[in-house]
């Protein structure tokens, strides 16, 4: 039978949902972010703003805005990004949390329709956005395994999304929390999540998360995200979850990830950055034999045999 997707009450009685904008030195843009916010057709929401001690005129504006649903705060001194969303987190007390950040904007049905969405499925870690996908039909859950197969060997990565398109349960997010020890850890927490629940997907856009020049993400050097990626992965592949109880994925994905230091390192090579591929195998703790001895892992994920002729989708969905 076809699934319809149920309409919200737009009443107290509806899930509160935590919107969090962290700022810092964001006076060019953070009037249409919060003006963005607080027209979302869906009322029931708390907005937290958390200003990292801007040296601009960010504060002066986010405090021209009187909307009761506003908490705001502002720190003392400069606390850097994750320490301030975790701040932000903690204080929030919604059933449903996403992070607007003082450069993005959100449509006006945005929170609505994730809600729609995501109450259906209250198994799901998160709702994550995605745009047009030729062989696959929206919504659909993946779970931890095949969410991990994705990751790591699909041809389209569904989890790779800014902060903007992810509609975390705070519950979930407020166990974990953000990874204060990477310079980017958007990633971290995703998989975190993932490797504990499944992850929703849903058709979108339902944001615009700015890109702009110099941003922190930009800014970190391949080696680096690479060592970053492979500590926090292991720590995963470490924990208890549903992908350490997998050998033979988390094999392969430890294959995969010597693999990509393999291929860093005939890069640096060709380059003639002799220095930087010996930096990379200190800290990587492989020996070049060891690297020169792997070989690309392939393992099938589930959008992999997937056609404009035979999309993937949930069983029960019916086009």
């Amino acid at each position: 039978m076809t699934e319809s997707i149920p309409t919200l009450n737009n009443n107290s009685d509806s899930p509160l949902v935590s919107v969090v904008s962290v700022t810092y030195n964001s006076a060019r843009y953070v009037r249409d972010t919060i003006s963005s916010v607080l027209s979302q057709s869906y009322p029931n929401i708390e907005y937290i703003i958390g200003d990292d001690n801007s040296s601009d005129n960010t504060w002066e504006i986010i405090n021209e805005f009187k909307d009761p649903r506003i908490i705001t705060y502002r720190n003392e001194r400069n606390l850097k990004e994750y320490v301030n969303r975790n701040k932000a987190i903690q204080l929030a007390k919604g059933k449903y949390l996403i992070f607007i950040d003082g450069d993005d904007i959100i449509y006006p049905h945005a929170i609505i329709t994730f809600l729609e969405y995501i109450e259906k499925y209250p198994e799901a870690c998160m709702a994550i956005q995605k745009g047009y996908l030729n062989n696959a039909v929206f919504p659909f859950l993946l779970q931890p395994v095949e969410q991990y197969k994705n990751y790591f060997f699909g041809s389209v990565n569904l989890l790779v999304s800014s902060f903007a398109s992810n509609f975390f349960r705070l519950e979930h997010l407020k166990k974990f929390m953000l990874s204060e020890k990477y310079k980017s850890g958007d990633d971290e927490i995703r998989l975190r999540l993932a490797a504990n629940f499944p992850v929703l997907y849903i058709p979108g856009w339902l944001s615009w998360p700015r890109e702009t020049p110099g941003q922190a993400s930009s800014q970190i050097p391949e080696d680096v995200a690479l060592i970053q990626a492979m500590d926090y992965i292991n720590n995963i592949l470490n924990a208890d979850n549903i992908i350490s109880g997998n050998p033979e994925l988390t094999y392969s994905i430890h294959e995969k990830l010597k693999w990509k230091c393999a291929e860093f390192c005939k890069r640096s090579l060709k380059k003639g950055r002799i220095k930087k591929m010996l930096e990379f195998l200190r800290d990587s703790g492989f020996s070049s034999r060891e690297l020169l001895a792997t070989k690309n892992v392939r393992v099938t994920d589930v959008l992999a045999t997937s056609t404009p002729i035979n999309p993937y989708k949930e069983p029960d969905k019916v086009l």
